[in-house]
């Protein structure tokens, strides 16, 4: 007799030869917005710095933030099909972690049966509807049981599908008028180049289902993705209009935007002649000045530096500076939301005179060297 005990297959891995004598682990997972990519684990190989009469190299690969190590790439491969195993029990990748740095403590939460998950060993099964609702969950948890003592000390990290490598959210839309909302983004690529997408549906570790004829477009295929977290912005707007939310679309910018992401968006904005201009309410009165940048769709962008990144979009300069102005008065550094103003950027001073530029009076040379 056959019985049918519901056990998953292995993770398929296979080693595949790189460049300069490198190694990668091929994995049965379609990575990029659209899936049409391969997701692939480097191998690194380093000189085992202890003596040893046979373990001269070590080969070493990252996945989901943990370092394994191993003597050839055949045994380290086993040990990524067990880790494999062990944080995808389903063959369904966690969505993000949680984690708490001062204790090295991990909350992975995972996407099931549309709604999000957080199954803590020994502790309660957190539920939400989205990665908000979860995210609210984790932090009360982890104040409750005294792992910290604000939701500030939680940090995320979200999983590349690419390389399956940990890292933390290209940039987290937030809304000015909605302190609960909170959607992280991740960078990716699709058939067009780099993207930056919104997270909201786990990698699955098994082949894409072959496609029929005449079948419609994937789900894969439509993901919500932007060449950049500008156009993110504006593209999260227009989804909010058009699924008549409660909440304003106006209000969205972008938070702890990574630097390399706002300067991918910032070079392909042009600099607008204008500059945001307030003095803050912190006793010696800073003066703070933001450069605008006007997009390609005619709208305008500012990037506010504080303890991390963030970034507004809006149609005109003076809605912009209402929404910065509304971010500064919400942290305290003004009074109120409409102190920001709008000024002409000054033209730079010339390093250098022209030839020109340089004369003198006949009379007065005549002076000097009478």
């Amino acid at each position: 007799m056959i019985a049918d005990r519901g056990e998953n297959d292995p993770v398929p891995i296979f080693l595949e030869k790189g460049d300069a004598n490198g190694y990668s682990f091929r994995l049965g997972l379609r990575a990029g917005i659209g899936g049409q990519e391969v997701a692939r684990i480097p191998v690194g190989k380093r000189i085992n710095p202890d003596p040893h009469p046979v373990l001269k190299e070590i080969h070493h690969c990252e996945v989901a933030g943990r370092v394994l190590e191993a003597a050839n790439p055949y045994a380290l491969r086993d040990k990524v099909g067990a880790l494999l195993d062990s944080i995808a029990p389903s063959r369904s990748l966690p969505l993000a972690y949680f984690r708490v740095p001062a204790m090295d403590y991990v909350v992975p939460v995972y996407e099931d049966d549309g709604h999000i998950v957080s199954p803590v060993i020994g502790g309660p099964n957190l539920k939400s509807r989205d990665l908000a609702g979860i995210r609210s969950e984790v932090c009360r948890y982890l104040m409750a049981t005294g792992y910290v003592n604000d939701a500030e000390e939680v940090t995320v990290g979200v999983l590349l599908p690419s390389d399956l490598s940990l890292v933390a959210p290209a940039a987290i839309v937030r809304s000015l008028s909605d302190p609960e909302m909170w959607i992280p983004t991740v960078e990716g690529s699709s058939a067009e180049g780099p993207v930056v997408g919104v997270l909201g549906h786990a990698a699955q570790l098994r082949p894409a289902e072959r496609r029929r004829a005449g079948a419609g477009p994937a789900a894969q295929d439509t993901a919500p993705a932007a060449p950049d977290v500008i156009s993110l912005i504006r593209f999260v707007r227009a989804e909010l209009e058009r699924m008549h939310s409660e909440i304003d679309p106006a209000a969205l910018y972008a938070s702890e935007v990574r630097p390399e992401v706002w300067a991918a968006a910032q070079s392909r904005t042009d600099d607008a002649g204008s500059r945001l201009v307030a003095f803050l309410d912190d006793g010696e009165s800073t003066r703070l000045e933001l450069s605008v940048r006007r997009t390609s769709a005619g709208d305008v962008a500012v990037a506010l530096e504080d303890s991390h990144i963030n970034v507004f979009l809006a149609p005109s300069e003076n809605a912009l500076a209402r929404q910065v102005g509304t971010y500064l008065a919400a942290a305290d550094f003004l009074r109120f939301a409409d102190e920001v103003e709008i000024h002409a950027a000054e033209a730079p001073r010339a390093e250098r005179l022209a030839t020109d530029s340089i004369w003198t009076h006949p009379e007065e040379v005549h002076s000097q060297w009478s």
